[in-house]
């Protein structure tokens, strides 16, 4: 879909569907995948977290014979939380200038 913002043209991400059928599409591929734990927890909002969303049964945990724990995609992006604070995302635009 293609509109118009403050006299700009943009098109829109989801041409085909709406964000909840992208987002469903997305989560069915990652069912298939899996992410190391210190991965997991920066994902999901840390280590405390991770550990409750797996004692809930919320996000599946695999242990390998090497004994590292892996945790299944989709279920922790389903849990993704979006961390606002200073040392996650720099502003470039206010480096001091020598």
């Amino acid at each position: 879909m293609i509109y118009e913002v403050n006299g700009n043209l943009r098109s829109s991400m989801l041409i085909d569907g709406t964000a909840e059928a992208r987002l469903a599409d997305i989560l069915t591929i990652m069912d298939k995948r899996t992410f190391p734990k210190r991965e997991s927890e920066r994902i999901v909002g840390g280590p405390g977290r991770l550990k409750a969303l797996v004692n809930s049964r919320r996000v599946r945990v695999e242990y390998r014979p090497n004994g590292r724990s892996y945790y299944n995609a989709s279920d922790v992006l389903s849990f993704a939380k979006v961390r606002k604070g200073r040392n996650h995302e720099k502003n470039n635009s206010q480096r001091a200038i020598a």
